[in-house]
């Protein structure tokens, strides 16, 4: 797609306002350090111009290992075409992840910063203090500042900015006449929309957004009315149109067994479903078709024999356990479609994965899979083909991974899960999980 550097009209409506002078567009190389939102930014580019890079297949070892500042945590892994983006909690970084080697990094020194990829992978925002700014992901050079204040209560937004686009930004806040009011603004000068999307039956009371997602379709708006079931509503990000809408409690059941466990519920998007994480990280029993705004499963297995594990685009995965006659168990790893039909598998034994419940990364080739190592007083990681016969491969980690006193689900996954234990393009990413305060590190595995 093309870089857009302008901004239009329709922004202004939404209350986003080009950046302050001293905070334009950078090229080239080198560091630049300045201040924006009240933080010194500190913003580095290689100049290194990087190709797209494939998702791989498989894993054989460990190849490199970055390592980040001292004053730094790691938030999360991003995918993006040519590699990943790191995002720390003051900023992000572009990581070559051929070789672990930083492209480019922007951090607001001193801040709390949230960012997002856009769907397609080309831009990077990061938001803090009330500023947003847009970075090309594979240089790092910065194409747009935003101030967008940093106000309001809806969570549909990277810190209130918005859902970020391919081509702008969607918001959501309170509509004119009552109601929720939902918009978009282009990066460029076309026009965007703004329109009174969302109401509560009957007019009963304003709608209180709670969650928002982006889909290959549209955005997809969560939100409740008192005393009301949750809603989802998509809309057509080019138009402003509603495409479908589902209420939970009518048109599918929340079966989370133990909802006081969690401290919310979201949604997750995989490809053209959404899954609602009512279990871990894109973990849950109820999956929506997002095109057409069907209900997939409300009902994925849940039993402690035969667990979901992680929605995918086209299915899921499931663990199946069985004890076998000589008391031992047997674990068969599947891959199913949403109807149930059994595409790939591993079958394998307790002693060769540890715990069943977390840690799986299912790649083309094979399931990936983290277990403790006595030997090396450490995480490794066990590859398994699928369908395969024989002992599976080691790879011993140079980052250290240790969940021990970790007892939720959703916090297990949230260290060694999905956007931590990431398949990016070029590489397999492991974030280190060490007691204490560590120096963030990440071990690139190919």
């Amino acid at each position: 797609m093309n870089r857009r550097t302008g901004w239009s009209a329709a922004a202004a409506t939404a209350v986003l306002l080009l950046g302050t002078p001293g905070c334009g567009i950078l090229s080239g190389s080198g560091q630049q350090v300045r201040e924006l939102a009240g933080h010194e930014v500190v913003h580095e580019m290689s100049g290194d111009d990087l190709e797209e890079l494939a998702v791989p297949t498989t894993v054989s070892e460990a190849s490199w290992v970055w390592e980040g500042p001292r004053d730094g945590e790691l938030v999360g892994v991003h995918p993006v075409p040519t590699g990943a983006v790191l995002h720390l909690n003051d900023g992000v970084v572009g990581l070559d992840t051929r070789t672990g080697k930083e492209v480019w990094s922007y951090r607001l020194l001193g801040s709390e910063a949230e960012a997002a990829v856009s769907p397609d992978g080309t831009f990077v925002a990061v938001s803090a203090s009330g500023s947003l700014v847009l970075l090309d992901s594979g240089t790092g050079v910065e194409t747009l500042v935003l101030e967008h204040g940093g106000a309001g209560t809806d969570r549909l937004s990277v810190q209130h900015a918005g859902l970020v686009t391919d081509d702008g930004l969607v918001t959501a806040g309170p509509g004119d006449g009552g109601g929720v009011a939902v918009s978009f603004s282009p990066w460029d000068d076309e026009p965007g929309w703004r329109g009174e999307r969302l109401r509560c039956p009957g007019g009963a009371g304003d709608p209180r957004v709670e969650d928002g997602f982006l889909t290959p379709s549209g955005v997809v708006v969560v939100y409740a009315c008192d005393g009301s079931d949750l809603r989802l509503t998509s809309l057509d990000t080019a138009t402003g149109e509603e495409q479908w809408s589902l209420v939970r409690g009518q048109d599918f059941e929340d079966a989370a067994e133990h909802p006081e466990q969690l401290d919310e519920e979201t949604f997750a998007a995989a490809g053209d479903v959404a899954v609602l994480q009512n279990m871990a990280l894109m973990r849950g029993t109820v999956v929506i078709d997002t095109v057409r705004g069907e209900v997939l499963s409300e009902a994925l297995p849940s039993e402690p024999e035969d667990t979901v594990l992680r929605v995918l685009p086209h299915g899921y995965l499931a663990v199946r356990s069985e004890r076998l006659e000589n008391g031992q168990w047997e674990d068969r790893f599947e891959v199913r479609d949403f109807s149930g039909t059994v595409k790939d598998t591993v079958v394998t034994d307790e002693n060769s994965v540890g715990s069943t419940v977390s840690g799986q990364l299912p790649l083309k080739d094979s399931l990936l899979k983290p277990r403790w190592s006595e030997e090396e007083d450490n995480m490794e990681v066990a590859v398994f083909g699928w369908d395969a016969e024989g002992p599976e491969e080691t790879i011993a980690l140079p980052v250290e991974v240790d969940l021990g006193g970790i007892d939720s689900v959703w916090e297990v996954e949230e260290a060694l899960g999905p956007g931590t234990f990431q398949e990016v393009p070029g590489a397999v990413l492991v974030r280190e999980h060490a007691r204490g305060e560590p120096v963030p590190r990440v071990a690139g595995l190919t």
